[in-house]
C-alpha cells in the first residue's frame, strides 16, 4: 500500500496508508495560545497549524501519545477526537478522555481492517517522558506506536511518542524491522522538572534511526512552542555528526511525502 506523510507542525502528522488515514498528536490551537499546566509549567505555542482543523477530512484513527500535556493533544485537537473514529492511547489517557479512547499497553496489538479487505496492524511501543524516577509519575505515562501491513518491503512504520532515549528501543529492533519512523525530538523541557529533558534531542534521535536502522526519520516535536529547547538546525547538525543525513526527512509545515515502506 502506499504511503504518504503530511507534516502539521508540532507532534502532529497525517498517515496515510493505502486507503487509511491516521493522526498523530492532534495539534490545531493558533498561534500564540498559552496555557498552564501548573506551577513551572506554562506552554507557549509560537506556530499556527499549516492546514486548518476543518481541512484535515476523514480520519480513521488517532495515535496519541498522551493526553496529559498541551503540546500533543490542545484543545481544538482534542474537541474533534469524537469525529475522528477510535484513538489509541496510553491506560491512563483513554481514563482521562473517555468516549472513543482505547488503552493500548505496550507490545499490544490491535488491528484496523477496511471492508475490501486492506488491514494495518498497530502495536504499543515502549516510551518514557524522563529516565529520572523521581518526577516518572509526575510528567505521567506516553506510549510510541508501530503500524505493520502486507507487503511491507522494508520492515515497519514506528512513532515514537514523546520520549527520550531508554533501552527498550534496543528491544524494539531485536523484536522487529523497523524502515522509517516519526521521531519526537526538540530537548522539551519546562521550569518544573528542572531543565530534565523530557523528549530526545538530536542526538538520541540519530541514536534511534542507526539502532532501528531506519532509512527515513521524520522528526516532530522541535518546533512550534517556547518550551522546545533544539530546532532543526541542532537536529541536522546532530545527524550529520552521526552520518545518517540521508537518512533525515524534516518537512516543512504542511508538506508531504510519499515513501516505500
Amino acid at each position: 500500500m502506499k504511503t504518504k506523510l503530511t507534516y502539521l507542525g508540532g507532534s502532529t502528522f497525517i498517515i496515510e496508508v493505502g486507503p487509511f488515514r491516521f493522526l498523530t498528536d492532534p495539534g490545531f490551537d493558533p498561534e500564540g495560545t498559552e496555557k498552564s499546566e501548573g506551577p513551572g509549567h506554562d506552554l507557549k505555542k509560537v506556530m499556527g497549524p499549516p492546514v486548518p482543523v476543518e481541512e484535515v477530512g476523514r480520519i480513521d484513527a488517532v495515535f496519541l501519545s498522551h493526553a496529559q500535556h498541551y503540546d500533543n493533544l490542545d484543545d481544538t485537537g482534542k474537541a474533534m477526537l469524537p469525529e475522528w473514529g477510535r484513538v489509541l492511547t496510553t491506560p491512563d489517557s483513554a481514563s482521562i478522555l473517555g468516549g472513543s479512547a482505547e488503552a493500548l499497553g505496550t507490545w499490544e496489538s490491535v488491528e484496523f481492517t477496511k471492508p475490501t479487505g486492506e488491514t494495518v496492524k498497530v502495536t504499543g511501543m515502549p516510551a518514557l517522558h524522563t529516565t529520572d524516577p523521581e518526577i516518572r509519575g509526575a510528567v505521567g505515562e506516553t506510549m510510541g506506536f508501530l503500524l505493520e501491513w502486507e507487503g511491507q518491503e522494508n520492515g515497519g512504520f514506528y512513532i515514537s511518542g514523546d520520549t527520550v532515549w531508554i533501552d527498550e528501543i534496543q528491544e524494539i529492533a531485536n523484536r522487529y524491522n523497523v524502515a522509517a519512523g516519526i521521531l519526537h525530538m526538540g530537548a522539551a523541557t519546562v521550569p518544573a522538572v528542572g531543565g530534565r529533558r523530557l523528549t530526545m534531542n538530536g542526538e538520541e534521535g540519530a541514536r534511534v534511526t542507526q539502532t532501528l536502522g531506519l532509512k527515513a526519520a521524520f522528526p516532530a516535536h522541535f518546533e512550534g512552542w517556547e518550551h522546545y529547547q533544539e530546532g532543526r538546525e541542532g537536529i541536522e547538525q546532530a545527524f550529520r555528526e552521526a552520518d545518517l543525513t540521508d537518512s533525515l526527512h524534516l518537512l516543512d509545515p504542511g508538506a508531504s511525502e510519499e515513501l516505500t515502506i
